[in-house]
Order: C-alpha cells, then sequence, then structure tokens
C-alpha cells in the first residue's frame, strides 16, 4: 500500500511539475506588470527599438511644432534623447502602457479598439531639449495596429487570471505531492529521480511553450506596419529568449535530482525501508 501511494503521489507531482514552472514563468514575469517591465526594459538599448520610437518621436514633434526647417534641430535632440538614460525610464513607461492595455479589464461598454501607444512626454522631452518654447498637452498616440485588429483592450485579462489561479495551483500540488511521496516512499531514491525526471519534462514543455508563444504572439501584430511590427516581434522574442534560458537551468536542475535520485538508491541499497 505504501508503495502504491507513494508512485501515485509521485505521478501527481510530477504532473504538477510539468505544468507548474511554464505557468509561473508566465504569471511572474508577463501576467505581473513588475515582471513584465523588468522582462522588456532591457530592450531598450537595442538600436531598432530606439529608431522606431526616434522616427515616431521626429515626425510627432515636427507635426507640433510647426516651424519650417525645424527638423534640422529635432532629428539630432530626438537622437540624443534616445541614447539618453531618460530614454530607458520612458520605454518602461510605455510598455507599462501595453501591459495595462491587454491585461487590466477592458472599459465597460467601452470600443473594442486597438492597441495605442501614448509618447506625449517623449514628444514634450524632445521640444524642451531642442530650446523650442512649446509643450504640447497630447494624447499622442502611436497604433501597434494600422490593420484595425487584434490587440484589444483586455485581449488578456481573463486568461492572466487564469493561468496565475493555474501556476499557484500547480505549484502547491507539486510540493505536496512530492514531499507525500517522499514520505510514504520505501524507495525514496527512486522517488527522486522520478521527480528529477518531471524537473525536464518540464524544462522540454516551457520550451515548446516558449515557441508556441512566440508564434501567436508574432500573429497578434501582423497588421502592424513594419518598423512597428520587428519592434513587437524583439519584444517577443526577448521574452521567449528569458523563458527558454530559465528551461535550461530548471532542466540542469532536473538532471541533478535524477544523479542525487540515483545515488540515494544505491547507497541504502542495502536497506528496503529507504532506499
Amino acid at each position: 500500500m505504501r508503495t502504491f501511494l507513494s508512485g501515485l503521489l509521485t505521478l501527481v507531482a510530477i504532473v504538477a511539475i510539468v505544468v507548474a514552472f511554464p505557468s509561473l514563468w508566465v504569471k511572474e514575469r508577463l501576467v505581473d506588470p513588475e515582471g513584465f517591465v523588468s522582462t522588456v526594459t532591457p530592450m531598450a538599448s537595442d538600436e531598432r527599438v530606439k529608431d522606431y520610437l526616434a522616427g515616431e518621436i521626429s515626425a510627432s514633434v515636427t507635426q507640433q511644432v510647426g516651424v519650417q526647417g525645424a527638423s534640422a534641430v529635432i532629428e539630432p535632440a530626438v537622437r540624443a534623447y534616445t541614447h539618453s538614460d531618460q530614454f530607458e525610464a520612458d520605454f518602461v513607461d510605455v510598455v507599462s502602457q501595453q501591459h495595462a492595455w491587454l491585461f487590466d479589464p477592458p472599459p465597460p461598454g467601452g470600443p473594442s479598439t486597438v492597441m495605442e501607444l501614448d509618447i506625449t512626454d517623449m514628444v514634450n522631452r524632445v521640444i524642451a531639449q531642442t530650446g523650442i518654447s512649446a509643450r504640447v498637452s497630447g494624447p499622442i498616440v502611436v497604433p501597434l495596429n494600422r490593420g484595425g485588429s487584434g490587440l484589444e483592450a483586455g485581449r488578456y485579462h481573463e486568461v492572466g487570471q487564469q493561468i496565475t489561479t493555474l501556476a499557484y495551483w500547480s505549484l502547491v500540488i507539486a510540493v505536496a505531492g512530492s514531499v507525500l511521496a517522499l514520505l510514504f516512499a520505501r524507495r525514496r531514491g527512486t522517488v527522486l529521480a522520478w521527480l528529477g525526471i518531471g524537473l525536464i519534462a518540464s524544462a522540454a514543455f516551457a520550451w515548446a511553450v516558449g515557441v508556441f508563444f512566440a508564434e501567436r504572439a508574432k500573429q497578434e501584430v501582423e497588421g502592424a506596419e513594419e518598423s512597428g511590427r520587428e519592434v513587437a516581434e524583439l519584444i517577443v522574442d526577448g521574452a521567449v529568449s528569458d523563458l527558454h534560458h530559465l528551461a535550461l537551468i530548471v532542466g540542469g536542475v532536473g538532471a541533478g535530482v535524477v544523479v542525487l535520485g540515483v545515488i540515494v538508491r544505491l547507497v541504502f541499497a542495502g536497506s528496503p525501508s529507504r532506499r
């Protein structure tokens, strides 16, 4: 009976482990606002991101100022701004807008519009650097999907809540199942080895989730104009790279647990109640 119960608990723990890691990553790195910001903030240093926003800011500043020949002053100011420390802080604000748009509850009865980025603060900061006495109240927005489909407000609100619930419950079941399986086991080394295999399987599943997420997310921005789509795809690739990096770590830990389980089994081979 102990062997059967331990085997059943081990199986339950393995299934929970496989689900727990990728769902926790999604919860912590995408659904959670601070986690999302920390995931995408390093991308502010990418030249493609700077070039895209520099073009949008330059066009907006030139339009708002309305001074003939102002572009000769505006463009160098924009380039200096996108390579300053302040740009990273403003970029964090922009990606926070993205997160709020996708994961916050949609406005009740509001229009199902596509996501737009408010770059008003960026525009005013550049205008101030040029020395031109002007300030715009905005909003100055950049639509991420000019085709008019996809990326509606609150698109991932319910999914984010479901993934958060799944992440917490799978973690609790994985920990409880593992501990109880080890307590009931006659061969704890064998249970450890199987739990290690569960970690390896979880890493492989997370890798596959990353590939699927990248493909699906890029489909969402197919309607964006070329440079905007490239930036969106860059953010997607950066997030998936973070998941794949962590998957390699989890897989390595799993391999270590398998080896530990084999060692425990060999050390206690002569003690039926403990091996």
